[in-house]
């Protein structure tokens, strides 16, 4: 039986072991991006030690290259109206599930969040056989429709989190104070679900700007940034995929932090409601 300061000493040591593993794991995460930045500034054109000196000449360079221009305009053609749609979809989805029991209600929630548990590279082959069969393949529409099929999983997640901490006598009361059910989805339940929708609109938006796998079997000609990037790391290496990597985790890294200020918030009001009960 162990004594009380073998005792003390073993937490300790296992605490410890606790941290660095975990430290260890962010160094492992991290290192890649944080390379990425720094490459993205150096005189270097490959990664290779010892640095060369600072520049902006890659970001400049980027600037007249119009293949990764056209490709960053054309995932921002596919990630918006895909975000959309898919906080739409998501809401209409969130509101029949949270408010209605219906015959087949189990089956829907778990048709809507079947896309986004599916492989990847698995929906990628489907939807390609889908989308060929009624001749919509090889533009960027298809993008958008693939993508806002599978991205409407984690933005009706976020939406119905958030209706599910509205009181369903606001609805009720719009009703006793005159208003149609449609005029109290409107003007009450939308509203209410404003920051969910905002959440998962953003969380929609960053999965489908920076997806990769269905954008390429489904794009066709009109190629997405990740899909242009593997193609142009394939043909040869390029500094100025440093230096668009760096602009796009920037962008996506401050749409992830508006989700959260978004998400958390409901997070917290969730846990500090079941706590009350």
């Amino acid at each position: 039986m162990l004594t009380r300061p073998r005792l003390y000493i073993r937490e300790n040591v296992y605490r410890l072991l606790g941290r660095a593993s975990l430290l260890l794991g962010f160094i492992f995460l991290l290192a890649p991006i944080v390379l990425l930045i720094v490459f993205s500034f150096q005189k270097n054109i490959y990664f290779s030690l010892p640095l060369q000196g600072w520049t902006m000449q890659w970001y400049h360079q980027m600037i007249y290259e119009g293949v990764l221009i056209d490709a960053v305009l054309n995932s921002l053609k596919v990630s918006l109206p895909a975000a959309t749609g898919a906080s739409i979809i998501g809401f209409c989805a969130a509101y029949a599930l949270n408010r209605f029991v219906f015959p087949g209600r189990l089956p829907m929630a778990t048709v809507l969040i079947l896309p986004i548990l599916i492989p990847p590279l698995i929906m990628g082959v489907a939807l390609l056989g889908l989308l060929s069969r009624l001749g919509l393949q090889g533009e960027l529409y298809s993008v958008i429709i693939a993508h806002t099929l599978v991205f409407t999983a984690p933005a009706m997640a976020i939406i119905q989190l958030r209706l599910a901490q509205m009181p369903p006598a606001l609805e009720e009361a719009a009703w006793d104070l005159g208003a149609t059910e449609l005029q109290a989805v409107w003007r009450v339940t939308l509203r209410w679900a404003l920051p969910g929708i905002g959440g998962g609109w953003l969380l929609a938006f960053t999965f489908s700007f920076d997806e990769f796998i269905i954008a390429w079997f489904v794009a066709g000609f009109d190629e997405t940034l990740p899909v242009a990037i593997y193609n142009a790391m394939m043909a040869e290496h390029r500094p100025t995929l440093n230096a668009i990597g760096t602009i796009v985790f920037g962008l996506l890294l401050l749409a992830l932090l508006g989700a959260e200020l978004l998400i958390v918030p409901l997070l917290m009001r969730r846990g500090t409601a079941r706590a009350g009960r």
